[in-house]
C-alpha cells in the first residue's frame, strides 16, 4: 500500500480467474472474441496516446516513463478477459471520467499533497469490485455481456 505497487504475478492470476468466471457464462470462444475486441480498442488507445505526447514532446516519448504505470496497463489489459467490448469501452471512459474527478478535488483539497501521481489502476479496481459486486447481488446488469446495452437502448 505504501508503494501503491502489486506484484506483476497478479495480473496473470487476475486474467485467469476472471477468464474463468467468463468463459462459464460466455464459453471459450466467445470469451476469447470479446478479449481481443478490448485489446484492440486498447492498443488503439495507447497507440493515440503515445502519437499524441510524442508529437507534443517533438520525440518519441515511453508512456510508462511518466504518463502511465505499468500497473495501469496491465489492470486495463487484465479487464479485457471479463468485460464484453460495450463493457468495456463503457467501464473505461466512465472510470477515467471519475477518477479524474477524484484527481481534480485531490489537486484542490486543503490536504496538499506532494504526490502528483494517480492511482488510476487502484481506482479502477475498487469501482470494478463495486460493479461486479452489484450485478452479482441485484443482477442490474451484466459485466460479461453487451445483452443489457441493447436492451437498454431499444
Amino acid at each position: 500500500m505504501r508503494y501503491r505497487a502489486v506484484y506483476w504475478i497478479c495480473f496473470p492470476v487476475l486474467a485467469m480467474l476472471l477468464f474463468n468466471l467468463k468463459y462459464r457464462f460466455t464459453g471459450f470462444l466467445n470469451g476469447l472474441t470479446d478479449a481481443g475486441y478490448g485489446l484492440s480498442f486498447l492498443l488503439i488507445q495507447f497507440l493515440f496516446l503515445w502519437i499524441y505526447f510524442s508529437v507534443k514532446n517533438r520525440r518519441m516519448i515511453n508512456l510508462t516513463n511518466d504518463y502511465l504505470g505499468l500497473g495501469d496497463i496491465l489492470f486495463l489489459i487484465v479487464i479485457t478477459f471479463y468485460l464484453s467490448p460495450g463493457n468495456y469501452v463503457l467501464f473505461y471512459i466512465g472510470s477515467l471520467i471519475l477518477v479524474l474527478i477524484y484527481a481534480i478535488l485531490q489537486k484542490y483539497s486543503l490536504e496538499k499533497k506532494s504526490n502528483k501521481h494517480i492511482p488510476l489502476a487502484g481506482l479502477q479496481a475498487m469501482l470494478l469490485a463495486l460493479l461486479m459486486i452489484t450485478d452479482h447481488l441485484f443482477n442490474a446488469f451484466t459485466l460479461y455481456s453487451d445483452s443489457w446495452i441493447y436492451i437498454l437502448m431499444s
